[in-house]
C-alpha cells in the first residue's frame, strides 16, 4: 500500500524511533539509502548502530513531530526529542530538523541539523554539520509556493549575504513573529529582527549565509543553511548549519522557526536559552 510521504515520515517517527523497533527499519529505507549527516555510518546498520547508542544513553528516548512540510518526494521535519538521561534524573529536550527524499515509500536520502548542545555535556563531540550535500530548489511547485521561494532568495541575497537590512521593509511584516529566544532578546517585531541581524553583522561582519536546501508547501518555506564568516574581537571562524521554517503571508515573511546545533557557537556566547 502505497502512502504520500509525509504520511510515510510520520509511521517512521511513530512506528520506528518512539517504539524503538529499529529492526523494522528496512521497512522504511532503501537499500541504497545515503545519510548525508558527518559522522554517520552508512546505510540502515548505521542508523541501527545510532539507535542503539541513543538508546544507551537515553533508554525512554520519544519524539513527537513539531512542524512538516512536504513537496513531491521530500518531507522536512521538525522533530522535538525528550528522554531521561540514564542513572540520573536529569531530562532531556533536543530539536533536530530532518530533510528526507523517499521513492517507492522508502528512504533514499536524509540530511539534517542536530542541536548537540546537550549532548556535548555527555562526551559526544559534535560533527561539522556544515558540509553536507547541497540541493536545487524543486520548481515544480503551485505559483504561490514559487513566489514564496524566489521571496526567500531574494531575502538572503540582499539581507543574508549583502546585509541590506533597509530591505527588511519590504519583505517581512511589521508583525513579524520570531520564535528563536536567542533572536527574541533583540525586541518584537520588525524591528527586533532588523536589530538582531545588526549586532549580529556587527560582531561578524563578514558573516553570510548560502541556502544549501529548499522545500515549500503552501505558506511555509523551510531551508537548510550554512553560516560562514569571522568573529571581529578575535578574529575565530564561525561555521553553522541551520534550518529556518518560515510562513509568508500576503507576500511578506509573518513567522520564523528555526533549529540551528548550540553547541557550535557556544564559545561565542550563544546558548539555546537566549
Amino acid at each position: 500500500m502505497s502512502h504520500t510521504p509525509g504520511r510515510r515520515i510520520r509511521q517512521l517517527f511513530e512506528e520506528i524511533y518512539n517504539k524503538h523497533d529499529f529492526d523494522r527499519a528496512p521497512e522504511f529505507f532503501a537499500p541504497d539509502y545515503v545519510n548525508h549527516q558527518p559522522g554517520a555510518a552508512p546505510g540502515v546498520e548505521g542508523l541501527q548502530t545510532w539507535a542503539t547508542t541513543m538508546l544507551t544513553l537515553v533508554p525512554d528516548l520519544s519524539c513527537s513531530i513539531e512542524q512538516m512540510v512536504e513537496q513531491n518526494d521530500r518531507v522536512m521535519v521538525y522533530v522535538r526529542w525528550r528522554g531521561t538521561i540514564g542513572g540520573t534524573e536529569r531530562e532531556l529536550s533536543q530539536q533536530t530538523a530532518n530533510l528526507y527524499r523517499l521513492r517507492d515509500d522508502r528512504i533514499t536520502e536524509h540530511w539534517s541539523v542536530f542541536d548537540y548542545s546537550s549532548l556535548t555535556e555527555l562526551g559526544m563531540t559534535p560533527p561539522d554539520q556544515t558540509t553536507q550535500a547541497t540541493g536545487e530548489p524543486d520548481w515544480n511547485a503551485g505559483p504561490g509556493e514559487q513566489a514564496n521561494m524566489r521571496l526567500v532568495q531574494r531575502v538572503w541575497d540582499e539581507l543574508m549575504h549583502q546585509h541590506k537590512l533597509e530591505r527588511a521593509d519590504d519583505y517581512y511584516r511589521q508583525d513579524y513573529i520570531q520564535h528563536n529566544p536567542f533572536a527574541a532578546q533583540s525586541g518584537s517585531g520588525l524591528k527586533g529582527m532588523k536589530d538582531f541581524f545588526a549586532g549580529l553583522f556587527q560582531l561578524a561582519p563578514d558573516l553570510v549565509g548560502d541556502i544549501t536546501q529548499m522545500i515549500a508547501q503552501d505558506d511555509l518555506v523551510g531551508i537548510f543553511c550554512v553560516w560562514h564568516g569571522h568573529e571581529a574581537a578575535s578574529g575565530d571562524e564561525v561555521r553553522l548549519h541551520t534550518s529556518d521554517l518560515l510562513r509568508v503571508e500576503g507576500g511578506l515573511i509573518a513567522e520564523h522557526w528555526d533549529v540551528m546545533d548550540y553547541a557550535a557557537v557556544a564559545r561565542f556566547g550563544v546558548s539555546a536559552g537566549g
